[in-house]
């Protein structure tokens, strides 16, 4: 089991490196000013390192994840706003205890909690749109589908209010299919299966 505990220690690191990176590299006092080339990378990195990271460590889980946000778009858009709801809590209650003297020692663990949890949501989004653009092409490929969503966040983050909607739908989604996935609800049903196309990524 000790790989297991690795390879979730990995995952919470590469959750957390983009935005590490962009701390460093960006000024305290333009933090909202981003370039393109800044918001590019950005964005890239998450998709990139946190669809490695799934892809790599956990293939089985990030596959049905990936399938379930893509085979019932809005059974998991509903979920993932729910699971939204639940995080923008959890950061405003990481922000308070933030305020309070050893708060930081339930706020690092609250905020890194809701960092890694929308970046894995979001990579497996953008994987899932990028497997559905490929299967246009009759290519069925996680990894070529991740590399398809890195160009798309790409393209996205050059249209800061159209990409940035958009990215958020995609983590919107992204959290339901990796929460219906952890209850174990990740397979579709028959009567999701027989959904029409306009019902399905």
């Amino acid at each position: 089991m000790n790989w297991r505990v690795g390879g979730f220690v990995a995952v919470g690191l590469l959750a957390v490196m983009p935005s590490i990176v962009a701390a460093q590299s960006v000024p305290t006092e333009s933090l909202v000013e981003l370039t393109l080339i800044e918001r590019v990378a950005i964005e890239t990195s998450v998709v990139l390192f946190m669809g490695i990271a799934i892809l790599g460590l956990f293939p089985s889980w990030g596959t049905s994840a990936i399938e379930t946000a893509r085979g019932s778009t809005f059974v998991s858009g509903f979920f993932g706003v729910l699971v939204a709801v639940a995080l923008v809590l959890l950061g405003a209650s990481a922000w308070i205890y933030s305020q309070v003297m050893l708060g930081w020692l339930a706020a690092y663990p609250l905020a890194l909690l809701v960092l890694g949890t929308t970046f894995i949501a979001r990579a497996i989004g953008f994987i899932a749109l990028g497997n559905t653009i490929i299967a246009r092409f009759g290519v069925d490929h996680n990894w070529v589908g991740l590399l398809v969503g890195v160009a798309i966040a790409a393209v996205l983050a050059l249209i800061p209010g159209v990409g940035a909607a958009v990215g958020f739908l995609l983590t919107i989604v992204g959290l339901g299919g990796m929460t219906r996935t952890a209850l174990g609800s990740g397979k579709r049903t028959e009567r999701e299966q027989s959904m029409p196309p306009a019902h399905r990524l």
